[in-house]
């Protein structure tokens, strides 16, 4: 059945591509419809077919974050800022820095892939990417893939966040910001930013430092602290094109642990990620990007019963890799394509002294990709498909079809068919693994069939309003805890067993400014069964609500009001049966032509609402932060 849904899109391909209409770029009207609802930088997004295409061009369902955004949440983190998306849900461990993963449409959260300037930031040991760690200073914007993204990004059979940085800008001198957030238990988030050009030089630089004493009340198990450092260098070249290198690293440290539980966690976490890139005009409308990457992360997590002082696990987790990419883009009239290969290399280590466990795992992954979209009139038409190679896996085929069609001024139509997949982390697919857990050299890729509809539609006046369903089939599914019966020695192994069905609808609306107000909501709907056995999907969730409340007098005073709300549907003992609203205010107290300075005050959980999966891991009660930022 899948080679035939494989077959006839790879037909549709073949069929659609000689017809095209010459209009393809973004028309003066519907820019400045998108941007009553818009900000410039969400109108276009890269995320889709990795490459810059309007919103209205594309079938796949997504979210744009961006640093005014940022800033008006006065975020600390990406899990802070993603935790206010719609259609995504954050567990977070603690309070800002705290570790934190993402779902997506109620997806497991080693589904989701996590890409920062084309670095994949999940762990090769199990696929966790912590979203926790990543501040939010450098970033530009963040655009989330909500549903699989295989034909274009490989293994993602959740979604895709892409991490897009700040660069120096296009104008003459320098220009810089500096950061200072203090708090409640001993808070604090310090940042200094410098970026500018000098003639065919571009830069920007960031540095940053967050930590705190710990927000459950236990100032003495859960503090953490983090420094960060960021740089990119540019240097234009002629026929459009520029090298660019990126540096992030940062170093810390969490306290995880729980009296009430007899635990005391300690993890030590040390991350180096590098990229050095090349863009160039081919011809006119065609242009060659060819990039090279390394990454390094070292994880040790040491963990203690306190009643008798005794390790539990010294967990100790080292990823390295290097790989490179290359893609050509081709704006020509009515089509805009995109082809290139992607290639990894690298090796995983994993040790536990106290299970004794250390293994090794070498990681190889080769991919091709290629799609266009094809304007038709009023219909633009993405047909896509990706060929992944690795040592886990073998290989893999990930076709896609988009549709989008203009059904009448300022409404469009979505539809979106794709296949995808989820590779297993390297470790589970060998013979051991820590915590007592037997691997499985045969385990499998989990797969997905996914379909999606949407529509969007700003005809209601003063409002805008975006709807989507979706369906997810996924086979081979993984399960984590499987059961050994008769072992002597392991309790649990991961096995692929049977099929499940992830479905649901999401629905959002914002208004235009209203007396300086705008009002924003969101709601996700999600079904989640075994196939197999019709049960309901525990500890995924249910549905979320998001509600916003903006004011902005454009001169001065700006304010944010949020509240947002889980239905976790946990098995462990989790709270979740409150809104969590946040406030963030900030005042402008000096202006001139290059500089200003501003007064911020958040409150964070202003009611105490309880929302947490876990009994073990609580979110912070009320608290309050307050600060400066100076922009010269």
């Amino acid at each position: 059945m899948s080679f035939s849904r494989t077959a006839f899109i790879l037909f549709l391909i073949f069929i659609l591509s000689p017809f095209y209409t010459p209009a393809f770029a973004i028309s003066e009207e519907e820019k400045s419809f998108l941007l009553m609802y818009f900000k410039e930088e969400e109108i276009q997004v890269i995320s889709a077919t990795r490459s810059l295409k309007s919103i209205s061009r594309i079938a796949e369902n997504v979210e744009v974050v961006t640093k005014e955004d940022i800033e008006l949440m006065n975020a600390h983190t990406v899990a802070d800022v993603l935790n206010k998306v719609n259609g995504v849900q954050i567990n977070n461990l603690g309070g800002p820095s705290s570790f934190a993963f993402a779902f997506i449409q109620g997806s497991a959260f080693r589904h989701v892939a996590v890409f920062m300037d084309g670095i994949l930031i999940n762990l090769f040991s199990d696929n966790v990417a912590d979203i926790g760690m990543i501040p939010v200073q450098p970033v530009e914007k963040i655009e989330v893939i909500k549903g699989p993204a295989s034909s274009v990004w490989g293994s993602s059979l959740g979604g895709v966040i892409n991490i897009i940085t700040k660069s120096g800008g296009n104008k003459e001198g320098s220009r810089g910001t500096l950061y200072a957030s203090y708090g409640e238990q001993s808070f604090h988030d310090l940042r200094a930013e410098i970026y500018g050009k000098k003639d065919k030089i571009g830069y920007y630089f960031y540095a940053g430092r967050t930590g705190a004493d710990g927000f459950r009340g236990l100032p003495d198990h859960s503090g953490n602290g983090f420094n960060d450092y960021y740089l990119k260098i540019s240097h234009d070249l002629s026929n459009d094109g520029d090298v660019e290198l990126t540096t992030f690293y940062n170093v810390g440290r969490r306290g995880e642990g729980n009296p009430g539980q007899d635990f005391l966690d300690d993890k030590r976490v040390e991350n180096l990620f590098a990229t050095l890139s090349f863009k160039t005009a081919l011809a006119d409308g065609i242009k060659l990007y060819i990039s090279a990457r390394s990454a390094m992360r070292d994880w040790k997590y040491n963990g203690e019963t306190i009643s008798d002082n005794s390790l539990y696990t010294a967990y100790h987790s080292r990823d390295n890799n290097y790989g490179a990419s290359a893609k050509v883009t081709a704006n020509l009239p009515g089509h805009a394509l995109v082809a290139g290969v992607d290639y990894d290399s690298g090796v995983v280590h994993i040790e536990d002294p106290v299970w004794e466990v250390s293994q090794g795992s070498k990681i190889r992954r080769f991919a091709a990709y290629v799609n266009d979209t094809i304007a038709l009139g009023k219909f633009s038409i993405t047909p896509g498909v990706r060929y992944d190679n690795d040592n886990v896996i073998d290989n893999f085929v990930s076709p896609s079809l988009g549709v989008t069609y203009e059904l009448y001024k300022n409404t469009l139509l979505r539809a979106f068919v794709s296949r995808g997949f989820s590779s297993p982390p390297s470790p589970w697919a060998t013979d051991t693994i820590p915590y007592g857990y037997k691997g499985n050299p045969g385990l499998e890729p989990e797969k997905v069939w996914s379909y999606q509809l949407g529509v969007e539609t700003g005809v209601l006046k003063y409002f805008w309003l975006k709807t989507a369903v979706f369906h997810h089939d996924i086979s081979n599914v993984i399960n984590e805890n499987k059961e050994i019966v008769g072992d002597p020695v392991y309790v649990y192994t991961v096995e692929n067993e049977g099929k499940a069905r992830r479905q649901g609808v999401e629905v959002e609306i914002r208004t235009l400014p209203f007396f300086h107000f705008t009002l924003s909501a969101g709601a996700t709907f999600i079904e989640a069964r075994n196939v197999t056995t019709d049960e309901t999907l525990l500890d995924v969730p249910k549905y979320t609500y998001d509600i916003g409340v903006k004011y902005d007098d454009e001169k001065s005073l700006k304010a944010l009001l949020t509240a947002h709300y889980i239905w976790w549907n946990s098995t462990k003992a989790g709270k979740y049966d409150s809104f969590v609203f946040d406030f963030n205010a900030s005042k402008r107290i000096y202006s001139r032509e290059k500089s200003e300075a501003e007064l911020f005050f958040t409150v964070h959980n202003i009611f105490d609402g309880k929302q947490h999966i876990n009994s073990i891991y609580l979110n912070p009660d009320r608290w309050v932060e307050g600060g400066l930022r100076l922009k010269f």
